[in-house]
Parts: structure tokens; C-alpha cells; sequence
């Protein structure tokens, strides 16, 4: 995801606005919505199958604002209560654990959320779903959280000029003799209730051909179909380089799709929508980088819970730019990273706080420099540790261990520490759950009589003490120190005062360093 600024005006979710417990396992999402020929009311059925994980009479479900209509249980009428957020449906008796369900809700309204209804640059009407974090059950009802993925259909019924896009592979598309079109998607691999979505428009639809083994397509507002060609020109190699580095994509194509939703850019499973903004014939290989990167590691791989998001958008960050190290060369990449470092500084100042952060209670919240350039950062110093060989070899063992589930961060540790050979847990800590970066000033005086350069490091910031190999470049010589104290020390031989005594000469350290 981009567009930091612009999502942290919207409207606020809470992480406790799913809080209910949930009893049940979501396993596939059949959402059907009709779209008017003029308005912005539908009318729906979503059809759910659940697994039931214990013994309960209740189902409760993320459901707000719409009318509800009828709700099956199993084919037989169920009764329901409900309040702001929350449709809790009585089941016909008991469940135990493993049952399966098939409830069916239909339902009528204008979207509050969820679904964006307005029109476009162009003044023509467009429907786009805009779900993250929590705001998919404000158009279908669902368990709206990211560790309860599912497969997916999503059927829309709209007027005849339309084109209708959405995750997976497209079933159907069946005119019918009342003007309207009937359009069918399906998602065989579970993702995500945030990444289940449609969009409606008049698109221009490009076939991209196919890039290791991606079907690749751009959709576009007519009138900007040559913009997105130029904006998105480097994207079958974008596609190809995260083939090549990660594995095989999850899903059956990859559409990159100009919308008109509120955020730059979201990552929604095989199906990408771009601010219609973004086309004005500039080249986006950037924040394509970002978003493709995303069905790796976001989509296919999910973090189970929020306070993981920089395993999504510290992973897209990162990558994106090592796709313009791979591509472009390593000035490129250093470039990138230092310019992410001073974005969180100048956001932060002198007191960050943890990327883990128990005070965050706003989903929106989340997004922040924390989680997309720090945890950036934290794979990139994690690389230094382990070099690329083993870092790319876990990067890889991550994504398949995981791939079409989801994971923590603890689970990603384990991983890497396999591949390492040892230990990382004081790396995550320090890096993930600790405050702030190391504030380092560096001093260094040459002894004439003993031949020796004396080099002397100091933590100067508050948070605690940080861990880590500061590398040196004395006169084009590489010295290594391994600092984790709050004043280090450290002699070398040096046959004459040195010229240039340079820290961090590549970049690899998270620091302020003086």
C-alpha cells in the first residue's frame, strides 16, 4: 500500500472493531451484488462457508450499514441480531468442532465504505472496493480480519458498458436481455477478506502477454490508456525479477488497474488498483514495484495479525527497491534505502517509537514510517547479518513455507535463524520492539610513536543500547567492528594518520552517525 498521508485522514477503524471472538473459520466467500443503472444502492447475497473451531449457537459476523434482507442457514431461515458492526445469526442448534456451515445473507443499501461509488477524473461512474484494513464487511458480511483467509467468488450484475474486474480467473461474462451484464471471478487460492474485490468502469483492457507465467494485463480509463503503458512499461520485468527471487506467483492473472479509490495504491490479490491520479503519462515503476511485490508477501503470505504489518509493508518496500538494485544497479538501491531512512527521521525525530506498538489502537494508525521504511530497514540489516546467499535462501523458504497462509513474525524468525545457523532473536527485538536507532558519534586520533589509530564509537540516544556491525572505510581499507556497548573502543594498526575515515560507507546500518 502507498499514499500514507491520504489514508491516515479516512475514517478510523480500531483493531477492537472485530474484537468478538470468532468461532468459526471463514473457507470460501461467494459475494453477489447488483449494480444499479443510476445510484449507488445494491443489492447483494454473500454465501459463506464456515468451519465451525468449537461448540456454539451463535455466528457472529463483521457486518455494518446495509439492510439485511434474508439470512439461510444450511437452506433454512435463521433469525439475527445485530449492532453497529456486528450480525450475530442463531444457528439451528449446536455446533462441534469441524462442522460445516453454508449461510447466505442478502441484503440491500448504499455502501458507507467498503465499496467506493463516485465518479471518476472523467466524470463517469465507477464502483471500486477499498477495503483495508477492516472496511470489507461495510459492503459484504464476512469474518473481516486478516488471518482468516478463503478462496473466493465475486459475481457482479451490472449495465452492459460496463467491465467488471476482481481477484482470480474470470469464469463468465453473460449478457442478459435486460441490458445488463453478468460477470463471474474466482479465487482458487484463500487471501484475505481485505483483498476480495470488484471494480466497475468502461476500461481500456491491454493484454500485457505472458511474464513468468503471469498473465498480465493493464485496465485502463479509456482516455489514459497510452499514460498507464508508459507508467507501467517495466512491469513484466518487475514480474519476472520477484518470479526469479521468491517463487512461483500464487494466482491465476495480474491486472493493474486504474481506480478511483481513495488510497495511491492497494495490493488487492491478483487484481491492483491504482489512483487514478498516478496517470499522467509519469513513469510508476515504483509504486508498482511496491504493490506487485505485495502478492508475494502481504497477499499470499499474510501476517496473522496487525501488529505484524511490517511483514507486509517493510517486506514491499524492501523489495521494491531491491528490484531497482537488481535492475538499475546497487547506486540506485543505496539511494533509495538512505532516502527511506530520512523519511522516517524527518517523520520521527528524536523519539520513535517500536514498530511493535502496544499504544497503536487505529488501524490507520499502522500505517506509518515504522512499518514500511523501518521494517525495510530491518530486512536489510538482516541481510548484512546473514549475507545474501542465506538471506535470499530464507527469503525464498519463508514465502514456500507459508505461501497462501499466514505468519508472524515470530514464525519468519525461525525461519531465518534456520538459514543462519544461530540465534536472531536479540536482532528482532532490538530492531522490531525497542524504540528508535542508534545516534552514533565517532571519534579517532593516530598515535604517531605507536603506529595506531585509536577509534572510539558512542550510543548517544536515550533508547537502549543497539547491537550491530558498524563498518568502517579508512582510506579505502574495510575495517568491521562489532559494536553493542554504549562507548566501543578499538585500536588498528595505521602506518600514518588517515585522510578519510568514513561509517557506513554502503549503507547498510539504520543510524544517525556524526
Amino acid at each position: 500500500m502507498k499514499s500514507l498521508t491520504v489514508r491516515l485522514a479516512v475514517v478510523c477503524f480500531t483493531l477492537a472493531a472485530t474484537a468478538f471472538a470468532h468461532d468459526f473459520d471463514a473457507l470460501h466467500y461467494r459475494v453477489e451484488i447488483v449494480i444499479p443503472e443510476q445510484g449507488s444502492e445494491i443489492r447483494g447475497v454473500t454465501t459463506i462457508e464456515l468451519a465451525a473451531l468449537g461448540a456454539t449457537a451463535r455466528l457472529p459476523l463483521d457486518f455494518t450499514g446495509m439492510t439485511i434482507d434474508a439470512i439461510d442457514v444450511d437452506g433454512a431461515a435463521a433469525s439475527h441480531t445485530r449492532n453497529a458492526d456486528t450480525l450475530t445469526i442463531a444457528l439451528p442448534h449446536e455446533t462441534h468442532d469441524g462442522e460445516r456451515l453454508e449461510v447466505a445473507i442478502r441484503y440491500h443499501g448504499s455502501p458507507a465504505d467498503g465499496l467506493v461509488i463516485r465518479k471518476n477524473k472523467y466524470g463517469h461512474d465507477t464502483f471500486f472496493a477499498d477495503n483495508w484494513p477492516d472496511r470489507a464487511h461495510a459492503w459484504f458480511p464476512s469474518i473481516d480480519r486478516p488471518g482468516d483467509k478463503a478462496t473466493a467468488e465475486v459475481i457482479v450484475t451490472a449495465p452492459d458498458r460496463y467491465d467488471v474486474v476482481a481477484n482470480g480467473a474470470r469464469i463468465a461474462s453473460i449478457s442478459q436481455q435486460n441490458g445488463m451484464r453478468r460477470t463471474e471471478w474466482r479465487e482458487r487460492e484463500p487471501i484475505p477478506p481485505y483483498c476480495i474485490v470488484a471494480g466497475v468502469s468502461e476500461f481500456a483492457i491491454l493484454d500485457v502477454g505472458r511474464w513468468s507465467g503471469v498473465d498480465l494485463s493493464l485496465w485502463a480509463y479509456p482516455k489514459d490508456r497510452e499514460a498507464i503503458e508508459r507508467g507501467f512499461a517495466r512491469a513484466p520485468a518487475i514480474v519476472d525479477s520477484f518470479t526469479s527471487l521468491f517463487g512461483p506467483f500464487s494466482y491465476e492473472k495480474l491486472a493493474l488497474v486504474e481506480s478511483s479509490t481513495r488510497f495511491g495504491g492497494m495490493e488487492n490479490a491478483s487484481a491492483i488498483f491504482f489512483d487514478e491520479k498516478l496517470f499522467d503519462g509519469e513513469d510508476r515503476t515504483s509504486i508498482a514495484a511496491h504493490e506487485i511485490a505485495h502478492q508475494w508477501f502481504g497477499d499470499a503470505v499474510t501476517e496473522s495479525e496487525w501488529r505484524d504489518l511490517w511483514l507486509s509493508e517493510g517486506f514491499a518496500t524492501y523489495f521494491a527497491s531491491v528490484f531497482f538494485e537488481r535492475a538499475d544497479g546497487v547506486e540506485t538501491f543505496r539511494t533509495r534505502m538512505i532516502a527511506a531512512r530520512d523519511r522516517y527521521l524527518k517523520v520521527y525525530g528524536a523519539a520513535p517509537p517500536p514498530v511493535h506498538d502496544s499504544s497503536i489502537t487505529d488501524l490507520f494508525a499502522l500505517l506509518n514510517r515504522n512499518n514500511y521504511e523501518k521494517g525495510a530497514w530491518v530486512l536489510h540489516m538482516l541481510r548484512r547479518q546473514m549475507g545474501d546467499a542465506k538471506f535470499f535462501s530464507a527469503i525464498r523458504d519463508y514465502y514456500a513455507s507459508y505461501r497462501n497462509g499466514v505468519a508472524s513474525t515470530d514464525d519468519f524468525r525461525h525461519v531465518v535463524e534456520r538459514h543462519a545457523g544461530r540465534p536472531l532473536g536479540w536482532f528482532f527485538e532490538q530492531w522490531l520492539d525497542e524504540p528508535g536507532l542508534p545516534r552514533l558519534e565517532i571519534a579517532h586520533s593516530w598515535n604517531a610513536k605507536t603506529k595506531r589509530l585509536d577509534l572510539r564509537i558512542t550510543q548517544t540516544q536515550k533508547s537502549p543500547v543497539f547491537t550491530f556491525p558498524l563498518d568502517l572505510d579508512i582510506d579505502g581499507k574495510r575495517v568491521t567492528i562489532d559494536v553493542s556497548e554504549r562507548v566501543t573502543t578499538q585500536s588498528i594498526a595505521a602506518d600514518a594518520a588517515p585522510a578519510h575515515v568514513v561509517a557506513d560507507p554502503d549503507s547498510w546500518l539504520f543510524a544517525v552517525i556524526r
